[in-house]
């Protein structure tokens, strides 16, 4: 990663000194070798810094949001479990018409179950028992 950074303020460098794109790709080829950046990369970059960008680093980009995977879905999820243990994953999934994935994640990432012997149990404690120790702590 340090590498990519490093090449790209010598390509700002090279843009603020007029140098073309080709040009700052050959110094770069020269200078880095193989682990030179991508041809695209570096016109992409050299394009960048030429229409006045300062940053070097990439900037923040969103992950693609969870569009199963929401509270009325975890909370059908978590009826359908409570109402048969005995229920596998793609039968929720079926059931709730949403994919075997987000299924599979909400019950374990979220729920925090697994299955043991054809039963889907807390992995340590359940959503029922942690919502049990939050109301005695309240008290």
């Amino acid at each position: 990663m340090e590498k990519k950074i490093e090449q790209r303020v010598c390509l700002k460098f090279c843009v603020s000194s007029g140098i073309t794109a080709t040009e700052s790709l050959k110094m770069l080829q020269k200078c880095f070798g193989e682990s030179t950046l991508s041809r695209t990369q570096v016109f992409e970059w050299h394009k960048a810094f030429s229409e006045g960008r300062e940053v070097v680093e990439n900037l923040p980009h969103a992950s693609r949001p969870f569009t199963s995977v929401n509270d009325d879905n975890m909370e059908k999820v978590k009826e359908i479990v409570l109402e048969n243990r005995r229920v596998g994953i793609r039968e929720i999934a079926e059931a709730l018409n949403i994919s075997y994935g987000s299924t599979q994640h909400i019950l374990v990432n979220v729920l925090g179950m697994k299955r043991i012997a054809a039963r889907l149990v807390p992995k340590d404690m359940n959503f029922l028992q942690k919502a049990r120790r939050v109301e005695v702590a309240k008290e």
